[in-house]
């Protein structure tokens, strides 16, 4: 299986040296597993657009190890990421050198019949250049609002780690790289290589949700004062009962108009806004106290703890003490 890694500047650079020694890994273990010395099961190299070097986010260069061309039809083409995707939020599209070249390799390449994959934001690439239409992404999940915003006709789901629609994968978060890595080990070479490899590099198997790792970030870029009264309100009174129409008479708006503006201005409605603000503070309080887990859902406004937990595995993806256990 021939797989190219194609490399562009401001990518993350571990994770595309990580790729290679994920798959040298794959080998390493079927050569272990079946005691033959016959040729690699995957070839992996990196390429660049135009064969020569770049520059990743943290300053260190990374030289192709094939040129472009060499690699004839390759099985799989994984796109790096870019962490100017994560870190500016004003552009109007992905920003790659030479990205009218780049777009029209991956499309040949598309064509053709490659498997086009992604991890972090390399998705952002694969939208740009039309892969992702009619199919569903997953991103970082910091940069899901960007990613909905540039382009607002394709299904994102920050919620997943990895989506497969066949002919292309999404993979979501820095390093998950190792996830893509170990779930195309799993598709494309054996169960049992995978499971070797995964335990070679002391890794989970694939996980599936990003939920657990996100921060909820509320949104505040908008001139709706109303709205943003309201939003300093629910912070402020988080812990006290809050009762969604008396919220809204107090900032003046009737309650109909009020949930409508509410949802328009942050994209959330406001008892889900609430919920989330009571989640977040659960969180921090797991990580950085050791209260008993029922005192710190009492203490942030909800007495049916039994209820909570269930609102705080739907936000995060598992129960508080295994929030604690992961995170303390």
């Amino acid at each position: 299986m021939k797989i190219v890694v194609l490399a562009s500047n401001q990518c993350v650079v571990s994770a595309v040296y990580g790729l290679v020694d994920v798959f040298y890994a794959a080998n390493y273990c079927h050569q272990q597993r079946y005691s033959t010395a016959e040729q690699s099961e995957v070839s992996c190299k990196i390429v660049t657009i135009d064969d020569q070097s770049v520059t990743g986010y943290n300053g260190v260069s990374i030289s192709p190890s094939a040129t472009i061309n060499s690699v004839d039809k390759p099985d799989i083409v994984i796109v790096s990421s870019s962490v100017r995707a994560v870190i500016e939020c004003c552009a109007d599209d992905v920003l790659v050198d030479n990205l009218p070249k780049v777009k029209q390799w991956l499309s040949q390449c598309h064509q053709q019949g490659t498997v086009i994959a992604s991890y972090c934001t390399g998705s952002f690439l694969l939208a740009s250049c039309g892969l992702l239409n009619g199919k569903v992404a997953t991103t970082h999940w910091r940069s899901a609002d960007l990613f909905k915003r540039i382009f607002p006709s394709i299904r994102l789901d920050c919620d997943r780690m990895l989506i497969d629609n066949g002919d292309v994968i999404c993979s979501g978060g820095s390093m998950s790289y190792i996830d893509l890595a170990l779930y195309l080990i799993d598709k494309y070479v054996g169960k049992d290589i995978a499971s070797d490899c995964a335990k070679l590099l002391v890794f989970d198997p694939v996980r599936q949700k990003q939920s657990p790792y996100v921060t909820f970030q509320a949104q505040k870029s908008h001139d709706d004062q109303p709205v943003l009264k309201a939003q300093e309100w629910i912070e402020s009174h988080f812990s006290n009962e809050i009762l969604i129409d008396e919220l809204a008479e107090l900032v003046g708006l009737g309650a109909r108009t009020f949930k409508r503006r509410f949802k328009q201005a942050t994209q959330e409605t406001p008892l889900n806004y609430l919920q989330r603000i009571r989640v977040e503070h659960a969180k921090m309080r797991l990580e950085k106290t050791t209260e008993p887990i029922n005192q710190i859902i009492w203490s942030i406004g909800y007495e049916d703890i039994s209820s909570f937990r269930q609102l705080f595995k739907r936000f995060t993806g598992v129960t508080p003490k295994d929030y604690r256990q992961k995170y303390a």
